[in-house]
C-alpha cells in the first residue's frame, strides 16, 4: 500500500456454527457473572445486585473463562 492509500474494507464474516456457539459462550458468561454476583450480594444480606458485586467478582470471572 504507497502513501496516502487505503485499504479496502472488507466486512469479516463468520459461519452459521461459529455465531451460535460464540451467542453461547456470551449467554454462559453473562449467567455466570449474575450467579456469582448474586451469591455475593446475598452474603451481604442484600437483594439486588449492584455494580460494585460485579466488580468484586469480575476479575475471577476473567480469569476462568
Amino acid at each position: 500500500v504507497g502513501a496516502g492509500t487505503s485499504k479496502k474494507y472488507h466486512p469479516a464474516s463468520a459461519n452459521a456454527n461459529a455465531l451460535k456457539l460464540s451467542c453461547e459462550l456470551l449467554r454462559v458468561f453473562v449467567a455466570e457473572a449474575i450467579q456469582r454476583a448474586s451469591t455475593i450480594a446475598g452474603a451481604e444480606g442484600v437483594s439486588k445486585i449492584e455494580a460494585t458485586h460485579l466488580e468484586r467478582i469480575l476479575p475471577q470471572l476473567l480469569l476462568d473463562f
